[in-house]
């Protein structure tokens, strides 16, 4: 790990980065009561010693040490100062305190050798309330070094927790705006090389959100991961990358994660060496977030392409069944039933028809459930003719063979979409007439295609009962309703966006969206 040249440590703090930092702890000490209570306890003192002075000059026979008596005083508040600010307040407040003597010196102890004494007290004094100082100094320090490492030990702990519980956006964000915090940043942003090109890095969070972090935009593109990983390094003025590299077990670019934590100090703000060490914790923890994001997209993706050759696959077996329904099955039950009306001529002055009449209703009745489960299946007329036309027989079937009342409409010109399109549009139309069927209590429904220039829209629409829709669809399969949930997969699975409007007493409205 190298540190950032132009950022001194702790240790090595020059004159300049001191005064930065007082500089801008004066609007905090303002506001501080223990401040004020210093000023007024140094200018108390001050006009005690200019009256002791005074009276001192008017009377007679006043002792000598009366003159330097209020000197000591100014021990109390540079003491008090010692206590609340270290080191450095008591310097502030023992030179306060000897500039205030300076008036009392020039006019009461100008002649002879009178001034010397008077010095020699402030210095004294001075020295006296600065050696006080050190002890507390050290203490404080001590205690602020222990503060410091809770607090970073913290921050990995908590980025820790995030990286493994929270989604990767709200882990990056919450993560950076800790860091922030802790270190007393003005900004900082993470990015990651896009696999397609590992030189060029895409911005993945910033903090602030909306703040200006344009110039830690343009820096990440001097990076290269690879080759800089675990160095702490200057990138631009005033702000430091660290760079991070990790393998993953899969082959090609989606199996290397590279990226980049930028951060921006304050001017005059200087990183420790304990500092520069979290930021490279930090950013080997952002690391591994990532790649647990990348390895949670590549499972995710071998699931969906899964998903899509077992749905296809289905799709294809359906496909087979129901040809060979339509071929062997139902032209076997068509020969069948046309025997038995031949026989049934035969026998029919016989007195035996009545019998042969229930087998020909059997049969018929047999032929239609096998054709109708054919068409369920897989109907021919949605590979022969379209969308279309398949949603037109589907609601034709369904005015046959219910009470209720079915409107089809088709809006825009019709055009042929990829054939698994098709077969999505209609089992989501197939899946809500069927809930429409069997389980809305409707009286009326509505099927809808359109055929627009950038997409293809279906809604099917009823009047019936509704139900209560569960806020996550993972609720969907407690509940039992396997149809909606197998609607939101396969649309999920194609790129689609399914919506399902519903509530009691007020109907459902079934809508898929696909893009063309």
């Amino acid at each position: 790990m190298t540190e950032h040249a132009g950022t001194p440590t702790a240790g090595t703090r020059p004159l300049t980065v001191r005064a930065a930092a007082l500089a801008r702890n004066v609007p905090q000490r303002l506001r501080e009561r223990p401040f004020w209570i210093i000023q007024a306890g140094v200018l108390g003192v001050t006009a005690l010693h200019i009256v002791a002075e005074a009276w001192a000059e008017v009377a007679a026979g006043v002792h000598p040490a009366l003159h330097h008596m209020p000197v000591i005083l100014y021990l109390a508040p540079i003491a008090y100062a010692s206590l609340r600010y270290g080191i450095e307040g008591a310097y502030l407040t023992g030179s306060w305190a000897a500039v205030l003597t300076i008036p009392n010196i020039v006019v009461y102890h100008s002649h002879d050798l009178e001034w010397l004494t008077e010095v020699v007290y402030v210095v004294v004094v001075v020295g006296a309330g600065v050696i006080m100082a050190v002890p507390v100094e050290r203490e404080r320090r001590q205690r602020q070094r222990a503060e410091a490492t809770s607090r970073r030990l913290g921050l990995l702990n908590e980025i820790a927790t995030l990286t493994l519980t929270a989604e990767l956006d709200r882990a990056l964000q919450e993560a950076l705006a800790s860091l922030v915090s802790v270190l007393d940043l003005d900004a900082a942003c993470v990015a990651a090389a896009v696999p397609e090109d590992p030189t060029r890095m895409s911005p993945l969070a910033r903090f602030p959100a909306d703040g200006d972090t344009g110039a830690l935009d343009d820096c990440l593109r001097q990076i290269d991961p690879p080759r800089d990983t675990g160095a702490v390094r200057p990138v631009g003025e005033g702000i430091l990358a660290i760079p991070f590299d990790t393998d993953l077990p899969e082959p090609g670019p989606a199996g290397r994660v590279s990226g980049v934590l930028a951060v921006c100090p304050h001017p005059g703000r200087s990183l420790s060496s304990d500092d520069l060490q979290l930021l490279v914790g930090v950013g080997n923890q952002l690391a591994t977030a990532l790649a647990n994001a990348r390895l949670k997209d590549l499972e995710r993706d071998r699931i969906h392409s899964y998903a899509r050759l077992v749905t296809a696959a289905q799709e294809e077996e359906r496909k087979r069944i129901s040809r060979e329904l339509h071929d062997e099955a139902a032209q076997n039950l068509v020969a069948i039933r046309r025997g038995l009306d031949a026989v049934a001529a035969r026998l029919s002055a016989q007195g035996r028809l009545p019998e042969v009449q229930e087998l020909q209703d059997l049969a018929g009745a047999t032929l239609a459930g096998v054709r109708r489960f054919s068409q369920d299946l897989r109907p021919p007329v949605l590979d022969d003719l379209g969308i279309a036309s398949a949603l037109e027989s589907l609601v034709d079937d369904l005015r046959h063979r219910s009470e209720l009342t079915f409107e089809f409409s088709v809006v825009g010109e019709p055009f042929r979409p990829p054939t698994e399109i098709e077969m999505l549009l209609f089992r989501v139309a197939q899946a809500s007439l069927h809930n429409v069927e069997h389980h809305a209590h409707a009286t009326h429904a509505s099927v809808r295609l359109s055929f627009e220039v950038d997409r293809l829209h279906l809604a099917v629409v009823d009047d019936g009962c509704g139900f209560e829709l569960p806020a996550d669809s993972a609720e969907l399969a407690d509940r039992g309703k396997l149809g909606l949930l197998g609607m939101q997969e396969r649309a999920h699975l194609a790129g689609a966006r399914l919506e399902i409007t519903t509530a009691p007493g007020e109907g459902t409205t079934v809508e898929i969206e696909i893009p063309r």
